[in-house]
């Protein structure tokens, strides 16, 4: 359960301090909210009252997030790691950049700004890429391959019988 800071661990405290901090120096304080964790039941309203979803993790071992903003239709922002590689397309459904390059996030951004039918397609193709291959029917389908592939392999070879002599 998160801390009354909107925080689920101790040491965020201090980077949710630091954050508030970065939006005041810039006055944007009074437009920035820091939600914390969120019921899943109301992450969609999240996802689709942004313009663009930033997703730049230095890890990410499944990628699911940018998933969701995708079904959305929100242009994705991802870093080049772990399954944000495999989810997004770079230039399709958003683009994919350096872990750690502040530079590629800000740049990426100005430009899905700047170019807003670009932002709109990209979503579009996202939404698309989320419900053709990121729905429970597809992904139960791809593990049932995956285990027919497996019992193919592991099924023992028939031997014939030895004849007598």
């Amino acid at each position: 359960k998160p801390s009354p800071a909107g925080s689920a661990h101790p040491g965020d405290n201090l980077e949710l301090a630091r954050l508030r901090s970065v939006a005041a120096d810039l006055g944007v304080a009074a437009h920035v909210r820091f939600a914390g964790q969120q019921a899943r039941v109301v992450l969609r309203d999240y996802y689709s009252a942004a313009n663009v979803f930033a997703s730049t993790p230095w890890y990410e071992p499944f990628g699911i997030t940018p998933v969701e903003a995708m079904a959305c239709a929100r242009p994705v922002i991802g870093s080049e790691v772990g399954g944000i590689k495999s989810t997004v397309s770079d230039g399709v459904t958003g683009f994919l950049i350096p872990s750690r390059d502040p530079e590629a996030l800000a740049e990426r951004l100005a430009r899905l700004h700047r170019h807003p039918d670009l932002a709109q397609a990209m979503g579009e193709a996202g939404r698309r890429r989320a419900c053709e291959h990121y729905t429970w029917r597809h992904v139960a389908s791809q593990m049932l391959a995956v285990y027919r592939e497996v019992l193919i392999e592991t099924r023992p070879a028939v031997v014939p019988a030895l004849l007598p002599t």
